[in-house]
């Protein structure tokens, strides 16, 4: 647990049992996938542990100051594979650059269910 912070601000906490089980979800689904190969394993693995995307649409896309930086909005619909509820929500990409090539992309949820895994 090398990259979890134990500090807040200048004051300790301890960890829960709550927060103990929420960075086991975390560490499940979370990671750093890289290249073609990654973001094709990453997408693959969404449908085996929370649920199914049956339409993303690009809204915009957003340029910054920065042109190594860029942002793409989605609008997103889908089916929770706990309970079958069906969602929709928008999906905020940012994607950065590095010597013309795509070196990270972070993405940011929002207006969607509890995702239980």
């Amino acid at each position: 647990m090398s990259d979890v912070m134990v500090t807040q601000g200048n004051g300790l906490f301890e960890m829960t049992p709550r927060h103990k089980a929420n960075l086991e979800v975390k560490q499940k689904f979370g990671g750093i996938y890289k290249g073609v190969e990654g973001f094709r394993k990453c997408w693959e693995m969404i449908p085996k542990v929370s649920h199914v995307t049956e339409r993303i649409e690009t809204l915009h896309t957003y340029l910054t100051e920065n042109p190594d930086h860029m942002f793409v909005e989605l609008d997103c619909a889908g089916r929770r594979l706990d309970n079958g509820e069906r969602f929709s929500g928008i999906v905020m990409e940012k994607f950065e650059f590095r010597d013309g090539l795509i070196s990270a992309i972070v993405l940011y949820w929002f207006n969607i269910p509890d995702f239980k895994t």
